[in-house]
């Protein structure tokens, strides 16, 4: 008997590993060299890395090695743990070589190798990380408290709109106010929809962080599987996230992996989602009080918005068509010199590499926001706290509200009823 149950358990594993390395394929190129042949070392990635900034780091020369045979010597480097994974080399690169996409499969070859300390890089003692990969295991059941649910919203475990929290609920237990996020998002949309919001107990990471930091292909694939799934169960046809990273999971990464994600979910980020609510005329923004002062505010790109998203979307000229509106019913809205995909990452991403060097990257940051506003405005959950983060260390910055997209914009907006004329601005 005992016999049997070996055979049928080694079948299970052959199967688990087939399964996986039909997956794999389709994220993982063993050979870097086939990602980098149009490479002409014109060093335009060089010139604008972010990362080398504020210390010595050089995509191209990198490059170089390993076109020159010298992979095992970058690997055994580790070097590349200190990337901060911005894409702003992408976006000057005559031959959109994607630089990022090297360092993922490296990162991927040093775990495989055994050749690797990514500890020093993992923001938070790892805890993070290590939260989602334990949701990516088969035997472990998240139940989330959503009592942060406004009591104006009426939400389900079945429908049409999904909306897709992330990881905030875990976030405020070190970072105040993160719910924040959440309830704002959820508030826009249920004054928006006639049915109840789904919003699951048991949602689970979406995996970005494992995929891009850790390179952990094998649970980000896991976790994939396990989100599809739960998808499906609810009969959602359409996902909103306020996160710009779990955007990008959903949009580019999970379509990678499963060829039908696109024709079952159609994935929008707040920003579109309001957006197209407001084109649709069932949105107005409303003036501003006369009796208060007008507060000059800001918008920060996330990287995940400006520079990891085909050119062919939008989102970074919705939220300026959005906050160009506000400016011509009365609001004061200013650009930092470094904006769209020119805009400086705020040196964390994935939790990967929060220390003193990408400090400096949010502090120059902050000084744009100071140079133009009180406010700064974001679409990234990560962007928003640890720039509020570096903020509470420096006094010259006191003055800069940080918000959200979805908080910023949640009293501002006023549904348009279907009889109801919408008044000229």
């Amino acid at each position: 008997m005992n016999f049997i149950v070996e055979i049928e358990r080694s079948k299970k594993a052959k199967l688990e590993a087939d399964d996986f390395d039909s997956y794999l394929r389709k994220i993982y190129e063993p050979d870097l060299t086939n990602l980098l042949k149009k490479c002409y070392q014109c060093a335009r990635c060089s010139g604008v890395c972010q990362i080398s900034k504020v210390q010595k780091f050089t995509p191209s020369r990198i490059i170089q090695m390993i076109l020159e045979g010298f992979e095992d010597e970058i690997i055994n480097s580790q070097v590349l743990w200190d990337c901060l994974m911005c894409n702003s080399c992408l976006q000057h690169c005559p031959k959109d070589i994607n630089f990022a996409d090297i360092v993922r499969i490296a990162r991927y070859k040093m775990r495989v190798k055994d050749i690797q300390n990514p500890d020093r890089s993992i923001a938070h003692k790892g805890i993070y990380p290590l939260m989602s990969e334990m949701m990516s295991q088969d035997n472990m059941e998240i139940e989330r408290p959503l009592d942060w649910i406004p009591k104006s919203c009426t939400t389900s475990d079945k429908g049409n709109i999904l909306y897709y929290v992330g990881c905030l609920p875990f976030f405020n237990y070190e970072f105040e106010d993160s719910l924040s996020i959440a309830e704002s998002t959820l508030k826009i949309i249920c004054q928006l929809e006639k049915d109840p919001v789904v919003v699951l107990k048991d949602e689970i990471c979406c995996g970005h962080d494992l995929y891009w930091g850790q390179a952990k292909f094998e649970s980000f694939i896991e976790l994939a599987k396990k989100n599809i799934k739960r998808f499906e169960e609810t009969g959602a046809t359409t996902i909103v996230t306020a996160c710009a990273e779990c955007y990008r999971t959903f949009k580019i990464d999970y379509p990678t992996l499963f060829e039908d994600f696109k024709k079952k979910f159609e994935v929008k980020h707040i920003i579109e989602y309001i957006f197209d609510k407001w084109k649709q005329g069932k949105v107005q923004f409303k003036n501003p009080n006369k009796s208060h002062e007008v507060i000059p505010f800001t918008y920060h790109d996330p990287c995940r918005l400006s520079r990891f998203l085909p050119k062919d979307n939008k989102i970074i000229e919705e939220v300026r068509e959005i906050f160009n509106n506000l400016k011509i019913i009365g609001y004061n809205f200013k650009e930092m010199e470094h904006n769209k995909e020119n805009s400086y990452c705020c040196g964390v991403n994935s939790w990967m590499n929060c220390n003193e060097r990408s400090k400096a990257l949010r502090y120059k940051r902050l000084l744009e926001a100071k140079a133009v506003g009180t406010k700064m405005i974001t679409s990234c959950p990560k962007c928003r706290m640890h720039l509020n983060c570096l903020k509470k260390d420096y006094d010259n910055f006191s003055s800069i509200e940080i918000l959200d997209f979805s908080e910023f914009l949640v009293d501002l907006i006023k549904i348009i009823e279907p009889n109801q004329t919408i008044e000229e601005n």
